[in-house]
């Protein structure tokens, strides 16, 4: 089963998206990272298939084949993820895994519609920066700590002027690159997002690199600070590393899976090609 045979299916919003794995699967939905695409950030298709997950990746914003669009609040993108898993056919409560800039995306789905979300699994998360009204932030001082040099500078030219940045990024990576979804994300999360992260009820697993330049820890730790204060349950996976850590891929949606009630598929039904289990496996949502 190849991980490239997966049509590609459009969104009434206009966002292209695809689904792999187990078709009886237990749901999930993946919003990739900075950068990314609807084919990132997700293990081979027979491997979701084992692990009993039915898999749904899209486009974000500005990325792949998905259109631009204006910097909006993190909080409205919640509703890009809920128009993809419709048009999908995920019922029920769902697991969502966040990278990087995709972290931002899965909590705003899980604090504005908790009913729909079973588990979240954010991989090296990125934090607010900016504090508003109901929307708490680390302050910028903190939220730079770690960050290399160019990464400061980047942040700062996507704030104060991006469509500089934009064309800064297409001439280095080429106009397919996903320049528009990087400069969008970069300026997105350093405005309030207009939500609190210790909304979010449901189990959080979190996967970050200690001395990662991109997504510093220091965001892992005030998240987490966060949630558990409020109650959330968190499940803390700290890596040794800067970058996204690959080779754990795979057991990240394995623990994913175990949090929504996935049914791994025995090699008597992956050889015969059957399915079974329904979706969510029973899960049970961040609302309930």
């Amino acid at each position: 089963m190849s991980s490239c045979g997966a049509p590609t299916l459009v969104a009434p919003n206009g966002l292209t998206y695809r689904v792999q794995g187990d078709p009886d699967g237990a749901p999930v939905v993946v919003l990739h990272g900075t950068p990314g695409s609807r084919f990132s950030g997700t293990p081979a298709a027979d491997a979701l298939h084992r692990l009993g997950l039915r898999v749904v990746t899209f486009d974000r914003p500005g990325y792949g084949d998905a259109p631009v669009e204006e910097i909006r609040r993190v909080a409205e993108l919640a509703e890009d993820v809920l128009d993809v898993v419709e048009d999908a056919g995920l019922h029920g409560p769902l697991g969502v895994l966040g990278g990087s800039g995709g972290s931002a995306v899965a909590l705003a789905f899980a604090v504005r519609h908790p009913e729909r979300v079973a588990a979240v699994t954010l991989v090296h998360p990125v934090a607010p920066v900016e504090e508003s009204g109901g929307s708490p932030a680390m302050g910028r001082d903190a939220w730079l700590v770690g960050m290399d040099e160019q990464q400061q500078g980047l942040h700062r030219l996507a704030r104060e002027d991006p469509r500089h940045l934009q064309q800064q990024l297409v001439a280095l990576l080429g106009p397919g690159s996903g320049a528009a979804g990087i400069v969008t994300d970069m300026a997105q999360v350093q405005e309030p997002w207009g939500l609190d992260p210790a909304d979010v009820r449901c189990p959080v697993d979190l996967w970050w690199g200690a001395d990662s330049f991109a997504s510093p820890a220091g965001h892992a730790r005030w998240l987490l600070d966060r949630l558990t204060a409020a109650g959330s349950p968190v499940h803390q996976h700290p890596q040794q590393g800067p970058v996204w850590p690959g080779q754990r891929l795979t057991e990240m949606f394995q623990v994913l899976g175990s949090r929504i009630g996935a049914v791994p598929r025995t090699a008597e039904e992956l050889a015969a090609g059957a399915g079974s289990g329904g979706c969510g496996g029973g899960a049970c949502a961040c609302g309930a």
